[in-house]
């Protein structure tokens, strides 16, 4: 932990003097430009009652690494035979506002009199030489403008003056540029300005007011000095509010009509786990990621899904930031954690994390502990430094995150409390700076003239021969239905169709009592397909089974490709058509042999509509071998008949 002055180092500059006085540093471009009284060749000036030189503007390279530069004046146009100085420039080194005594033209040797107020003057550097000197609009014999600072952006200059109507001896004052002038000074006011004398104003590239920067001026040594300062740890400037990640969410859905005379609920099923029962919840995900979340309609009698009316995927993502892991409250003098380890920086390597309390004191490490002794609300900053990939470049990253410290467990509770109100409040449905919401399907999009309402009984991933005893119990009493569901691989089995969910609920509960607990409803679309079509094209299949493939091969025979043809434009005029196709032998030969057999010649026939330019994933090969014979295996034209290849259609979910 660095505290006070374990944080920096201070170095007196070679160029400081024991004889003269040196203050005022400000850097232009490649200078240290500063005050001293030190003499001068260049100008007659004058001496003060301790015999000593008057202040002029002078200058020395700012990097010396072998330190045998001596200063110089820094320019001879802007030499007085008074005190010039301090000094400030525009970021551009083209512009000078600098402070001097208003008289300069009095032949008197007498400096004494206080009615030679100072005050500010502005140059430009013209073809390497500082000219057009111009006073400063507000100066005013009256009384002193000294100590100018030029705000980074050039909008704003500041000041101190003892001008009329301030708090002390010396405030600091404030001008704006605007419209080619300086605005009329504005005093900083009592936050700042005191009884005493405020001088020497610094602001940096985020608007912090300082009163000194990394060159400083001290009269420890007797004399007025120009020091140099370095810090132990980084400094964190221009830091972002930490922003919190949103985890939760209000999920909610319209109660679908005419429901109200089933013995149903609405239940809100998540990824992560969680079911939580109602039309409008809230949910907290445990962080980042891809989750779903699900509108079911629950049966009663059963507490099995009768229906989901509602479903979405979406994405949690982390703010790009360093992070700041830790609570919002704490108790004074109790030991705090903070942990920077889940900083979201892609592409950022990060070297190290150097923490700022905003009580004066630092750290650095991925988590620490601290404790404050004050209670207050101080803004604790996470910087984190390392090499930013794309660039190879150094950079320190930086967020800052209020903590407020109270005195005791009431006053806590009530913080902590508070948070969460507010919090609560402001939770949205699916609205995030950062995450990403798809809906996958709403009832109330459902168009009834595209989609029907089934009960699927079961599903398989793999098909299920409807002379199977599973269907035993429906037998004779509902027609069964296989669909294939392409986007879940699986084989649906469903009874009933309906235009309304309503109109469901009987079927559903007769097929749960038969015994079918896992059964529910879904949502199919209509078959617009010219099955007929189809069915002829297996018809001229059938006819042509022998000339499809060479005795005991599976690669598919030229004669077959008008045929299939016909199958790959059924399936380019038709994009949401899925197929199975079907491949079955007679019983000559092993019962192994002709399986193997069979699945090859449908995996032929695929990888022929595939490379046709049909998805792959709209097809499913599927050999049979001789377990599904359509007539008896005792005659040749029976096994004949028995070795064919079917298309069928099949429907699927939306």
């Amino acid at each position: 932990m660095l505290q006070g002055q374990d944080r920096y180092t201070a170095k007196r500059v070679h160029f400081s003097t024991d004889r003269y006085d040196e203050f005022s540093p400000v850097i232009d471009r490649d200078k240290i430009v500063f005050c001293s009284n030190q003499e001068n060749e260049l100008f007659l000036t004058y001496t003060n009652k301790d015999k000593k030189g008057l202040f002029n503007i002078f200058s020395i390279p700012l990097n010396d690494s072998t330190e045998s530069s001596r200063p110089a004046v820094f320019s001879r146009n802007l030499i007085s035979p008074y005190n010039d100085g301090p000094a400030t420039f525009d970021t551009t080194g083209s512009m000078i506002i600098y402070s001097r005594n208003i008289d300069i033209k009095s032949k008197t040797k007498d400096i004494f009199d206080l009615n030679n107020n100072l005050g500010l003057y502005l140059a430009t550097l013209v073809d390497g030489e500082w000219t057009n000197i111009e006073p400063f609009k507000y100066n005013n014999d009256q009384y002193s403008n000294t100590t100018p600072f030029l705000s980074p952006d050039g909008k704003y200059l500041y000041f101190a003056s003892d001008m009329p109507g301030g708090f002390g001896g010396s405030d600091l004052y404030r001008c704006e540029y605007l419209d080619a002038n300086w605005s009329e000074p504005e005093n900083l006011g009592e936050v700042i300005n005191t009884k005493g004398n405020e001088v020497y104003p610094s602001i940096n590239s985020a608007g912090e007011l300082f009163f000194t920067s990394g060159y400083f001026a001290s009269n420890r040594n007797r004399s007025d000095d120009i020091f140099r300062f370095e810090t132990r740890v980084p400094q964190l400037y221009n830091c972002d509010t930490l922003k919190e990640n949103q985890y939760c969410f209000m999920f909610w859905d319209e109660k679908y009509p005419g429901l109200d005379s089933l013995p149903v609920i609405y239940e809100w099923e998540f990824s992560d786990g969680i079911k939580i029962r109602g039309l409008e919840v809230e949910h907290c995900f445990p962080g980042a990621g891809n989750y779903t979340a699900k509108l079911n309609i629950i049966d009663n009698s059963t507490s099995n899904t009768f229906f989901t009316q509602s479903s979405m995927e979406f994405e949690i993502t982390d703010f790009e930031q360093p992070f700041i892991s830790s609570r919002d409250a704490f108790l004074k003098d109790e030991e705090m954690e903070f942990s920077g380890l889940t900083s979201n920086l892609p592409g950022f390597s990060i070297e190290e994390y150097i923490w700022d309390f905003g009580d004066g004191d630092f750290t650095s490490g991925s988590t620490v502990s601290h404790t404050f002794s004050k209670s207050g609300v101080y803004g604790v900053k996470l910087g984190v430094t390392g090499y930013n990939e794309a660039n190879v470049t150094k950079e320190t990253r930086c967020v800052i995150k209020p903590v407020a410290i109270v005195s005791d467990n009431q006053a806590l509770a009530m913080h902590l409390s508070g948070i969460k109100s507010l919090v609560t409040d402001e939770l949205v449905v699916g609205k995030s700076d950062t995450n990403k919401i798809r809906q996958d399907f709403s009832l109330f999009d459902v168009n009834p003239e595209e989609e029907a309402f089934r009960v699927e009984v079961l599903s398989s991933e793999e098909r299920i021969m409807f002379i199977d005893s599973i269907f035993d119990p429906l037998r004779g009493v509902y027609e069964i239905k296989e669909y294939y569901l392409v986007n879940d691989s699986l084989y649906s089995y469903t009874v009933g169709e309906y235009s309304s969910l309503l109109s469901t609920y009987e079927v559903y509960s007769d097929v749960v009592d038969r015994g079918y607990t896992s059964a529910k409803v879904k949502t199919f679309m209509l078959a617009e397909l010219p099955t007929e079509i189809v069915a002829r094209i297996n018809r001229d299949f059938a006819e042509l089974s022998d000339a499809n493939f060479e005795f005991n091969q599976s690669m598919v025979s030229e004669s077959s490709s008008p045929l299939l043809d016909k199958i790959v434009k059924i399936l380019e005029d038709n994009p949401d058509l899925a197929m199975e196709i079907a491949a079955h032998t007679d019983n000559i030969g092993s019962f192994e042999y002709n399986m193997e057999l069979s699945q090859s010649r449908a995996q032929s026939i695929v990888d022929y509509l595939v490379s046709k330019g049909i998805e792959k994933n709209r097809l499913v090969g599927k050999g049979y071998g001789e377990s599904r014979p359509i007539s008896a295996n005792s005659t040749e034209d029976g096994r004949m008949k028995n070795r064919r290849v079917e298309f069928l259609i099949l429907n699927f979910e939306k």
